[in-house]
């Protein structure tokens, strides 16, 4: 496969090309030719595929489950959104049902069809009863080896990230020897001081989970968590740019602190995203969602989000100000690096996985590639302006 654009969209620009895709993989990104059988995207950007290392559901499906054709269904409608790679994360809940969460999501790293499952990211459940968010503080329990290693064990190795609260007793300990194991630990959900934060950065945790959200305002005489996770460098920040988790002067303001290559952006989703409003499940917990508010049931706190990667995009370029480019850093490239894997991911160069974006002149998905495969589209051919040749054209026919 060939895909020529005007708009190859990388971390040093914006340029027209050809890529070329053999065996899953991205094997040249060559100026424009002549070559018959191009499929020719016209302006369409070409973006390296959407990485979303904090993702709960979508499209009436859940990560809470012992089905993996439920955690498939959620994994192919983040396709649609240009979402190519993910981590399905679990809400906190009993040892037993995250066990068997675990183990669906393991039989899915497996399979294709939507975006690739790379693991599950576990919020929680060694987090704080004082800043539960919209999970039950019921099941909330202090770091220990042995629920640890039976979440373990369920994964089968599947389980890439952990969102934990570092001031717990046991916290710092767990971190260490996770962090040796090849895990990235997020920080959230917690109460934790602005030196209990530096001590688990230290300890090895490299991300902060949906900030400012499930951590205590920024105070300037005790910083805390969020005042930690804006200054200390090794943290890199998730961002949910939706405009309700975060106001967006907030995003600013977390942005020029953290930069370009400290800052990622999640969605948080949720069941209902992709879907109508009504009432849907996050965990064990009721959700109703209005004009794309997500709150637990009955009125109490926001939970989760119907945001999806491709309108995270948008929203980060609007809200903060920033290039195309630069938010495909933010969606693409981090996150990758977060994982250890951007050797492979998060980028358009050769030898890269072919996972790649194309979004229209919205900035929505209309083309999802993974491995070379179409997980959704290839998008169709565009209505040209009057006297204009569509974009889209498969070149030689």
């Amino acid at each position: 496969m060939i895909l020529a654009s005007e708009r190859i969209v990388s971390a040093d620009g914006v340029r027209p090309g050809e890529l070329v895709i053999e065996n899953g993989r991205i094997a040249a990104v060559r100026a424009p030719t002549d070559a018959p059988g191009v499929l020719d995207l016209g302006r369409r950007p070409v973006l390296p595929g959407y990485i979303d290392l904090h993702v709960h559901g979508g499209g009436g499906a859940q990560c809470n489950t012992d089905d993996p054709e439920e955690v498939l269904a959620m994994a192919r409608f983040h396709a649609t959104r240009g979402t190519t790679a993910l981590l399905a994360t679990t809400v906190a809940a009993r040892v037993e049902e995250l066990e068997a969460a675990l183990a669906a999501i393991a039989v899915c790293t497996s399979r294709s069809g939507g975006a690739s499952v790379l693991g599950a990211h576990l919020e929680g459940p060694f987090i704080s009863r004082r800043r539960p968010g919209a999970m039950d503080p019921a099941v909330f329990i202090e770091p220990d080896q042995r629920s640890l290693q039976r979440l373990l064990d369920a994964g089968g190795g599947t389980v890439r990230m952990m969102t934990i609260a570092p001031e717990l007793p046991g916290a710092l300990d767990m971190i260490r020897a996770l962090v040796a194991a090849g895990m990235t630990l997020a920080l959230g959900h917690s109460d934790a001081t602005y030196d209990e934060t530096r001590a688990a950065v230290r300890a090895g945790a490299r991300c902060a989970t949906h900030t400012f959200n499930a951590m205590p305002p920024l105070h300037h005489r005790e910083p805390g968590l969020l005042g930690a996770a804006l200054d200390l460098d090794a943290l890199t920040c998730e961002l949910i740019c939706d405009g309700i988790h975060v106001h967006p002067a907030a995003l600013r303001l977390a942005f020029r602190a953290k930069g370009l290559s400290r800052t990622t952006l999640v969605t948080d989703a949720m069941q209902a995203a992709g879907m109508p409003d009504g009432d849907y499940r996050l965990g064990s917990a009721t959700v109703t969602v209005s004009c794309g508010r997500a709150e637990i049931a009955g009125g109490g706190s926001i939970a989760g989000s119907t945001l999806t990667m491709d309108a995270a995009v948008g929203n980060a370029v609007r809200f903060l100000g920033i290039s195309l480019e630069e938010a495909a850093v933010l969606a693409s490239r981090n996150p990758a690096r977060l994982l250890g894997i951007d050797h492979r991911k998060g980028a358009i160069a050769p030898g890269f996985d072919a996972d790649l974006t194309i979004l229209d002149h919205d900035l929505r998905a209309c083309g999802t590639l993974v491995a070379g495969e179409w997980a959704h589209g290839p998008p169709s051919a565009p209505a040209a302006p009057p006297g204009e040749r569509s974009g889209l054209a498969e070149r030689g026919r």
